[in-house]
């Protein structure tokens, strides 16, 4: 049976089986953000777990947050005040409606709403994905040192970032989505317990099927997924292309997609590529459907971050069979198979590997003259099982449960 409730000025949809319970999670961020961002698919997969009880023993409370949008001060006022008041509001009507709650922050860049007093039944938690921005390291790298996160501080920004640490802080539970970011937090925040809850991603929408497998990309494909930013390391990238054989080159197609390039940095890789005369194709942003068809057509995944929180493309991309290659940094060493990862600053290692890449595709398509399609890769579609749905929640469950237990013994001390 369904309720209705009226949430932010509009209905929403309640399972009365979960108001029946007595552990509930109030779920809380800032603006909120689509699906088609990396944040924004991993609080709607969190709230579907709640909502569909697949977190065994738990409730989907609410969701509260606030459309995108807004600058200047008034934008600042609802980030620091007008949101944070509207939180603490709607948490204290819900633990006074009984049993175990749990407020928990999707995103650590909101930890400000970590209230700084909660009623006695009430436990705070918030999913890290990184702490680039919070506590950034810097990377040393053949080419110089890189620094995870390069943006200004100004007076207000350097204000915010306070308050977000105050907030982890404050928080009972610390949920990271990679275990490199909980090693981060650990050392960071250090009496703040910690957790690892990788964050699932449907498997049924990647996985590859024989009917809808299409012909190969033109020449032998590689994909590329990624913003401008320094960490992405799209001059490494270049520099390794340039490196490998002509023979290996001349039947090159890199296929470059995803938000947040630049004009600057498009058109040193169209230089770049058409120096070492190999095939560029360069898109923005594009539908899932497309990129979907890409992981299916190309031949490999090309992921040469020296920083991640968790990466989602090379997770989606061993969901749909499609071959990786990624830096060898923590953040990829429990995600990715070993075989798959190589010397982040190791030019000759990445052109090895192509070049193996390569000779596959050449053995197979008759050096290009027939375009025979890739067959999946088994081993990674089996890998990329602990990343499913199912694999989140049970995780997900034990980490509220723990939570729960280190309540019940503070509370007996």
């Amino acid at each position: 049976m369904l309720e209705m409730h009226l949430h932010r000025g509009h209905l929403q949809t309640v399972s009365s089986g979960s108001l029946g319970m007595d552990r509930h999670v109030l779920v809380v961020r800032g603006g909120a953000l689509g699906r088609d961002t990396g944040l924004g698919a991993a609080h709607a997969g969190v709230v579907r777990l709640l909502a569909s009880h697949e977190v065994q023993g738990w409730g989907l409370s609410a969701e509260v947050d606030h459309p995108l949008g807004g600058m200047g001060p008034r934008r600042l006022l609802r980030r620091w005040w007008f949101h944070p008041r509207r939180v603490r509001q709607r948490l204290k009507q819900r633990a006074r409606e009984g049993g175990r709650l749990v407020l928990l922050v999707t995103d650590q860049e909101q930890a400000h709403l970590v209230p700084r007093r909660v009623p006695r039944n009430v436990s705070k938690a918030v999913i890290v994905h990184d702490l680039f921005v919070l506590a950034p390291r810097t990377i040393p790298l053949a080419d110089g040192a890189m620094k995870e996160w390069s943006g200004r501080r100004g007076p207000v920004r350097w204000l915010d970032i306070r308050r977000l640490r105050r907030g982890l802080k404050r928080a009972d539970l610390l949920i990271c989505v990679s275990e490199a970011t909980a090693d981060r937090c650990r050392t960071v925040f250090r009496k703040v317990p910690v957790a690892h809850v990788p964050t699932g991603i449907s498997l049924e929408r990647y996985a590859p099927r024989a009917e809808d497998a299409p012909h190969s990309e033109q020449g032998c494909a590689l994909l590329v997924v990624g913003n401008d930013h320094a960490r992405k390391r799209m001059n490494f990238l270049a520099k390794v292309i340039s490196a490998c054989p002509d023979s290996v080159r001349r039947d090159l197609h890199l296929v470059r997609v995803g938000g947040g390039q630049t004009e600057a940095g498009r058109r040193a890789l169209r230089q770049a590529m058409e120096d070492a005369e190999v095939r560029l194709t360069l898109k923005g942003r594009i539908e899932d459907e497309e990129l979907q068809r890409l992981r299916l057509t190309c031949e490999a995944l090309l992921f040469p971050s020296a920083a991640e929180g968790y990466g989602y493309p090379p997770v989606e991309a061993m969901a749909a069979g499609l071959p990786v290659l990624v830096a060898d940094m923590p953040n990829h060493g429990s995600m990715v198979p070993a075989e798959c990862r190589l010397p982040v600053d190791d030019v000759e290692a990445w052109v090895e590997a192509i070049s193996a890449l390569h000779a596959t595709w050449s053995a197979r398509t008759n050096a290009g003259a027939n375009p025979v399609s890739r067959p999946a890769d088994e081993t990674l579609l089996a890998h990329v099982e602990r990343f499913s749905f199912d694999a989140q929640a049970q995780a997900l469950t034990a980490a509220l449960d723990g939570l729960m237990e280190n309540v019940t013994e503070a509370s007996v001390d």
